[in-house]
């Protein structure tokens, strides 16, 4: 069975560790490598995304170009 909680005090983190020790729960390794730890989903993930060069500078000009159109004053 999988359940899913909403941590409200970082103490529990300490709780849940615990648990797992004692073989009463499984703690999900994206929930050790983050949340316990306290590594950023942004340093976790980071290079994660792996596409040609080519496809890169596409994203990123589609990036820029949205930003470009939010930039504009609209009045």
């Amino acid at each position: 069975m999988t359940v899913t909680i909403e941590v409200i005090h970082d103490g529990v983190f300490n709780l849940l560790s615990e648990m797992e020790h004692l073989g009463l729960i499984r703690v999900e390794d994206t929930v050790k490598n983050s949340a316990i730890s306290g590594e950023k989903l942004s340093e976790q993930y980071a290079g994660a995304l792996r596409i040609s060069d080519t496809a890169y500078e596409e994203y990123q000009n589609s990036l820029r170009e949205s930003r470009n159109e939010w930039a504009r004053d609209i009045s």
